[in-house]
């Protein structure tokens, strides 16, 4: 099943285009922040507490990517949502845009790294938003993580991790770190890989004199990449969410990395 999210937009000078944008982000986030606010403070059990943060999320991404003039292609979409128990997400990883698309698309806990925690403004949202932090650079507290994770699966949320440790260029979908699918074993449950691939920019197909608008590589601080970013009039992405993949304690975390980068590597290509 193929759902499509797109706001039309006249057009509209880039200086304002861009003004609105800006605009239109300060007052999401002033509105965003007394909600997650009170949904962190609020006397209800962790859990609870989590499935208000991750419905936030969910709900301010959608404003934001039509805010921003981007439009979501979403096959196989219902497999996010998870039934009885939560699955962990693995997906390939090109922008910060990524984290919206799939939260847009069903409420759920991101893993990122500690370095985001400490950086300014992003690190309070992302706080708020419930996300778990990992230290990708040291070994002494991955069994630690990985228990957190498992323990967020067990709970029924969909957890969502970017194997690849980083974003890249677009040229392909590089190798995936391999040691935080143990979550998914530890949980008993099922890996899901997704693929993402912007494929337009201001309505022309993505090339590599517009790509650097919109992917996020190559150690560019984010602060000069967003004011870039949201000059563009439209983006449009594709997401497609694959066929499951059981953890079993059978196989290794290294086979079950494989098997999940194949298929999104596979998927990639194939929507080129």
């Amino acid at each position: 099943m193929q759902s499509v999210l797109f706001l039309q937009r006249p057009a509209i000078p880039i200086m304002t285009r861009t003004f609105i944008k800006i605009a239109g982000t300060l007052l999401l986030v002033l509105l965003y922040l007394p909600a997650s606010l009170a949904a962190c403070v609020f006397p209800v059990k962790p859990r609870t507490r989590r499935v208000l943060m991750t419905r936030l999320v969910s709900f301010f991404a959608g404003l934001v990517l039509r805010l921003y003039g981007v439009r979501v292609v979403a096959t196989g979409r219902r497999k996010l949502v998870p039934l009885r128990r939560g699955h962990l997400v693995v997906s390939n990883h090109l922008s910060y845009i990524d984290v919206l698309v799939i939260a847009s698309l069903s409420p759920s806990v991101f893993v990122t790294s500690v370095e985001l925690r400490n950086t300014l403004l992003l690190g309070q949202l992302a706080r708020l938003s419930g996300s778990l932090f990992v230290e990708r650079r040291k070994a002494s507290g991955l069994r630690r993580e990985i228990d957190a994770i498992a323990d967020v699966l067990r709970q029924g949320f969909s957890v969502v991790l970017f194997p690849e440790g980083t974003t890249f260029s677009g040229d392909r979908v590089h190798p995936f770190k391999q040691s935080l699918l143990d979550a998914a074993v530890k949980a008993d449950c099922g890996i899901l890989p997704v693929c993402l691939r912007y494929q337009r920019v201001n309505d022309q197909p993505l090339s590599v004199a517009t790509r650097d608008a919109v992917l996020y590589y190559g150690g560019i601080s984010f602060f000069r990449h967003f004011p870039r970013f949201l000059t563009l009039r439209s983006v449009e992405v594709r997401i497609s969410v694959l066929h499951p993949i059981h953890a079993s304690a059978d196989e290794s975390r290294k086979h079950l990395a494989g098997r999940a980068h194949e298929a999104i590597s596979a998927e990639y290509e194939a929507l080129a």
